[in-house]
């Protein structure tokens, strides 16, 4: 047994990476399927969907996503690639993407989990850590850590923050620093 061991040792080595390989494959491609820590068992699926809601005639927030999940027992809407844009009251768009989001209807609360990109259509941007909380009642975007970066060269960061879909009234909280680039 050793003999025959030694002499298909190369062999032996690559059937376990290619199969170490596959699986690591197969776990990622299921990830991005289903979201977690959710019994899919009672979802209702619908690919391609998307939700929208609009206040005095104008649109207020638009999500799309690959997949849409609804948990018919909680009202939950589970999001599998979604992207979110969201409407200042000055009209400035903010676009969120990222691989998985909550709509939870009941307490009127958008949650887009990280990892997730942000930007408005004026170039700023938003990096969080944690997930990003959209509040459907008064228009305001949660989270943790954060660094928003302005087109305008100022950045700011701190542990928690709260700002409009503009990026414009931001409050910071927790080692908050702001400063101006070049």
């Amino acid at each position: 047994m050793k003999q025959w061991v030694q002499n298909h040792k190369l062999g032996l080595i690559a059937a376990v990476v290619v199969l170490l390989f596959a699986g690591l494959l197969i776990s990622l491609l299921r990830e991005g399927d289903t979201p977690s820590g959710v019994n899919t068992e009672k979802l209702i699926q619908f690919d391609g969907s998307e939700l929208a809601e609009q206040r005095d005639g104008k649109l207020v927030w638009h999500l799309t996503a690959d997949k849409i999940l609804v948990d018919p027992d909680t009202g939950k809407v589970y999001f599998v690639k979604p992207k979110g844009i969201f409407i200042a009251e000055d009209g400035t768009e903010l676009t969120i993407t990222a691989d998985q989001g909550i709509v939870d209807r009941k307490d009127k609360v958008i949650e887009i989990k990280a990892p997730l990109d942000a930007v408005t259509d004026r170039g700023d941007s938003l990096q969080t850590d944690g997930s990003v909380y959209y509040n459907m009642d008064t228009r305001e975007i949660t989270g943790g850590k954060v660094m928003i970066k302005r087109a305008d060269s100022v950045e700011l960061s701190a542990d928690t923050f709260a700002t409009d879909a503009a990026l414009d009234k931001v409050s910071l909280t927790g080692h908050a620093r702001i400063t101006k680039g070049e």
